[in-house]
């Protein structure tokens, strides 16, 4: 039976009852198992205490938790109890126990199920549904708890409660304005401590005793109400009737509404704002706005009665209207009716007037209508008089200015009845045309834009000079400044006399017996008028009619071209000829590029030229029978838009470079980020790069980039999208760890400071180190900081992270590298008396440990070396581990006898070949420097890899080791013991196996001195 101890007596009976008996010997049987298990999880610390019935025989008793995730926990206890306090929470144990002495252990008890403690709900958030003034609470749901309860509490005592066995509820009727203290616990029936804390600031109260008024002087309302709980602001918005809406915001408990439209009615109500939500609106308050402004003004000055009358359009919302005409001298006339017209008589001559109409109702008035502008009948001219020109048959009058007048009029009038007009808009008038031997009477009238002065009463009379002559020709001989006059001879005149007067008043002439004669020094661009006459009294000798001529046309001068940055073009101006004149443009570029074009003005605009060319513009001037010189001038056109646009995105920085080629004529650049809600940013440069600085992770952006020349900008270069995306992470930890059989690496990382960012782990790698077994995993996009992988032993990899949002996925981290635990130890044996155990090597591995696993784990062993020599070895309690820097591997129980003594097994049943036909490295040569040794072998035909052993034999011990594999054809160990005797051997191995080792190579490392 369990758990007793028995008396064992040997005796031997032959057939002849011969009784021998040997001595006693005492036999321990195997302890029960443990019974009656009870389990009970503590609430207020979360530990599962465990307790049972003592069992017979048993010493110490060995506590199982096994974990519904893989998870487990061993303890040993010589009570029969034991209290778990490190279990992980939300998790169903498996609790079993089982009793020990110093020899046995009894099989398992029947297995207890517990559910630990729940964790405290995770990622739990509250938000206001503010159109119902609804909580939701969330949380991240558990797959071992029923339920949740939700508690709130807010400052006025209120209290509220939902539940759910899912991931959110809803708290409903919450009071307005009330911070409330939230709690989240997850129910099972047993614990409810794990509790979760967090705030939620109810929808804010609607504000009360909202007052408006009307603040007629500033067009606006003046709004007032009275603070709201839980508002960190406030909106006034207004309404008319026809659906006309304006609003203003403020912290405080007051703000104007601006911008009114005249004569509405205006309901004003008030609502209040926290981060998240918006109450009820007020009560509302009701106000009419001012008075419009008069409409449709119109002036009318009705000239014979000297009066003015003003009228407008019906305005309804007016109770009556007030007129002011206001004069250039200052005076001012008013009127105020309830009529839609005023009438303002006996107006002053020469007056001008400035009028307004404003509408009135109670105090308020209306803003005044445009201003109109009207003038009263110009005064009539004084003091006017001529005098004549005989060479040109023109009359020269003057006056004085007259008060209100813009033009006059010069009538001139024959008794005949043929008259001739000048008009001037100065006090001076050259009538021309007049008739030889007349005599006219001269009028001089005032204008402006609405009445004639009256006639001038004091009015003069002017005689003309006779004309006896008969009619003349002249031509004007281009180039030359020379005009030739032309007429028939008169019979007893021996001698002409040829007079040129031009509009500037200069005179030249020429005299000559013949009919002929020519005009020197004549300006150009001018008109001539030219008479033919007997002598030098013009007026009272004999003379022709005046002839008029225009000279040849001037070179165009104080030519200007502007740029028209937006036409890509220029402005060409030039200075007007006083003579009509046509003009005619050439514009052509270094690329051959040529417009041109014909105008009478003296302006031109010229369109889409060639952009960064300079261009030679030729103007030329043409009358009707002569063309001038050109003038020529250079004009550079805007640059071109620049190309070749580059972004670096800068993370770190929120930034990017922006680059682009330079062009020429461009001596600036100005580049832009455009984000799809249509903010830009900017930044400037002399050169081809500049950085445009607070980018928002997260948002894409188009780049444009524009270069001036100081005067006008290029057109935007060819857009270039592109996203701030996150930066790569930072791999914070990475760390190796078992569960069960297999190891995983877990990564994690600080996370990206950017909204909405998602992350994904990629690893690669050569499992077991070789080129030809590659690793390539990555995980799925997730927006936690953490993700783990299973991963081979005796692995190098390399670990990287990526991080993404809206904006596109960013460049990876940097790599990470490192190598996994060893594999097992392979092809464990023992062997001799001795119990000697050997293993292959375990690639990556630092370090090799024994251990006897009977009733507690020991170690036996801890070498760098492939050997062991143990006493009392016992397989089948015995396993063996590789250890290196990142961890231990799975152990390897699976050991083996081999009959053979240790130092009979051949090299390559140590090491672990394959037998594969390979041959082995030869060549093999090693160089002693001081304490490094430098080994050298030929090529193996299909070896990937070498393996070298350095071996120091030990007093009859088993050699120390030193394994390295390596993939070229020579190794250098260093820092070996000073005056030192090592063997030396080289293998050949690929990913199928290994060759056997060369002859050992012995040799002594250089004492020290």
């Amino acid at each position: 039976m369990c758990g007793f101890t028995y008396s064992v007596i040997v005796i031997a009976i032959d057939s002849v009852c011969n009784v021998s008996e040997s001595a006693i010997i005492q036999l321990e049987s195997v302890p029960c198992v443990p019974k009656l298990i009870e389990t009970n999880v503590q609430c207020e610390s979360g530990a599962v205490a465990v307790s049972w019935e003592q069992s017979k025989g048993a010493h110490y008793y060995t506590v199982l938790a096994q974990g519904s995730g893989g998870y487990e926990s061993t303890h040993n206890s010589s009570k029969a109890s034991f209290v778990f306090d490190q279990l992980l929470c939300g998790l169903s144990y498996t609790i079993t126990v089982s009793a020990s002495d110093d020899s046995c252990t009894s099989a398992e008890s029947n297995a207890k199920q517990i559910n630990t403690v729940p964790c405290i709900p995770q990622r739990t958030t509250a938000e206001m549904l503010c159109s119902t003034n609804t909580g939701l609470v969330s949380w991240e749901e558990e797959d071992s708890v029923s339920g949740y309860l939700v508690k709130a509490a807010g400052p006025d005592g209120h209290m509220i409660q939902c539940s759910s066995s899912r991931s959110s509820c809803q708290l409903t009727n919450m009071h307005c304005g009330q911070l409330y203290n939230l709690t989240v616990t997850p129910v099972d029936d047993r614990c409810d401590i794990s509790n979760a804390y967090l705030n939620l600031q109810s929808v804010p109260c609607s504000p009360t005793n909202v007052k408006a008024s009307l603040q007629c002087h500033s067009s606006s309302i003046a709004v007032t109400w009275e603070r709201a709980s839980g508002a960190f602001s406030y909106d006034a918005v207004a309404f008319t009737s026809t659906g006309h809406q304006i609003q203003c915001n403020n912290t405080e408990t007051f703000c104007d509404l601006s911008d009114l439209l005249c004569g509405q009615t205006y309901s004003i109500s008030v609502s209040a704002n926290d981060e998240t939500c918006e109450s009820l609106k007020s009560d509302a308050a009701v106000v009419q706005s001012a008075p419009c402004t008069p409409q449709n003004v119109h002036v009318e000055i009705q000239c014979a009665s000297s009066s003015m009358v003003v009228s407008w359009s019906p305005n309804p919302d007016a109770e009556r209207f007030h007129v002011e005409a206001l004069s250039h001298t200052g005076a001012l006339l008013k009127c105020d009716t309830d009529d839609t017209r005023c009438i303002f008589t006996n107006l002053i001559c020469g007056q001008r007037y400035n009028i307004t109409v404003v509408s009135v109702r109670g105090g308020c008035e209306s803003k005044p209508s445009p201003v109109n502008v009207a003038s009263s009948a110009p005064c009539v001219p004084e003091n006017a008089k001529g005098s004549l020109d005989c060479v040109t048959n023109d009359a020269w009058v003057t006056w004085d200015i007259s008060e209100g007048a813009l033009s006059y009029t010069v009538l001139a009038e024959e008794a005949g009845g043929h008259q001739v007009v000048c008009n001037s808009s100065s006090s001076t008038c050259n009538v021309r045309e007049l008739k030889c031997g007349t005599l006219y009477t001269f009028y001089v009238n005032s204008i402006n834009e609405y009445c004639h002065s009256i006639h001038n009463t004091s009015s003069f009379d002017l005689e003309t000079g006779p004309c006896a002559l008969s009619s003349i020709s002249a031509v004007v001989e281009c180039h030359t400044n020379t005009i030739l006059v032309e007429w028939e001879k008169t019979s007893n005149v021996p001698f002409y006399l040829v007079t040129a007067e031009g509009d500037d008043k200069t005179i030249i002439n020429c005299n000559s017996s013949s009919t002929t004669c020519s005009l020197e020094d004549a300006s150009c661009g001018m008109h001539y008028s030219i008479i033919v006459s007997s002598s030098s009294d013009k007026c009272n000798s004999l003379r022709s009619p005046p002839k008029s001529i225009y000279t040849a046309p001037c070179v165009p001068k104080n030519v200007t071209a502007i740029p028209l940055c937006e036409e890509k073009g220029a402005v060409v101006h030039w200075a007007p000829s006083t003579v009509p004149t046509t003009y005619h443009l050439t514009a052509k570029s270094f690329d051959g590029h040529v417009k041109t074009f014909n105008t009478t003005v003296n302006n031109l605009n010229l369109a889409e030229l060639h952009c960064s060319q300079l261009y030679r513009i030729d103007i030329t001037a043409t009358t009707a029978n002569c063309t001038s010189n050109p003038t020529v001038v250079p004009f550079r056109t805007v640059p071109c838009e620049p190309t070749g646009l580059k972004v670096d995105m800068q993370c770190e920085t929120n930034s990017a470079v922006v680059s682009w080629d330079v062009r020429p004529g461009s001596v600036e650049y100005i580049a832009s980020a455009e984000s799809q809600n249509g903010d830009k940013l900017y930044c400037e440069s002399f050169g081809t790069s500049c950085t445009i600085q607070g980018l928002e992770c997260g948002s894409i952006y188009n780049f444009t980039v524009e270069g001036s020349n100081g005067i006008c900008n290029t057109s935007l270069s060819e857009p270039l999208q592109d996203g701030a995306v996150p930066c790569p992470p930072n791999i914070v930890k990475v760390r190796m760890q078992r569960i069960k059989n297999k190891h995983w690496v877990m990564i994690s990382w600080n996370p990206i400071s950017c909204p909405d960012v998602e992350y994904l782990a990629a690893i690669t790698g050569h499992i077991q180190d070789s080129p030809e077994a590659l690793m390539d995993i990555s995980s799925y996009w997730l927006p936690r900081p953490y993700f783990e992988f299973p991963i081979p032993c005796s692995t190098v990899y390399n670990l990287t992270v990526r991080s993404r949002n809206a904006a596109g996925a960013g460049d990876p981290s940097s790599l990470f590298g490192g190598t996994t635990v060893p594999c097992p130890p392979q092809n464990v044996k023992y062997s001799g008396s001795q119990s000697m155990l050997s293993w292959d090597t375990s690639l990556f591995a630092t370090k090799y440990t024994v251990y006897s696993v009977g009733a507690d784990r020991v170690e036996l062993c801890n070498t760098t070396g492939l050997s062991c020599t143990l006493t009392n070895l016992d397989p089948a309690t015995t396993e063996v581990t590789a250890s290196n820097d990142v961890g231990e591997s799975i152990p390897t129980s699976a050991i083996t006898a081999s009959k053979r003594r240790r130092r009979d097994l051949r090299d390559s049943e140590i090491f672990g070949t394959s037998g594969i036909d390979f041959s082995i490295p030869a060549e093999v040569t090693v160089i002693v420097k001081r304490t490094s040794l430098h080994v050298k072998w030929a090529l193996v035909g299909g070896a990937t890899q070498y393996v070298v052993l350095i071996e120091e034999p030990q007093n009859g011990k088993d050699a120390e080791q030193i394994y390295k594999t390596v993939d070229k054809l020579s190794y250098v160990e260093s820092n070996l013991k000073p005056g030192t005797t090592y063997s030396v051997r080289v293998a050949a191995k690929n990913t199928t196996g290994q060759s056997e080792y060369s002859e050992p190579i012995w040799i002594t490392t250089d004492a020290l001195k």
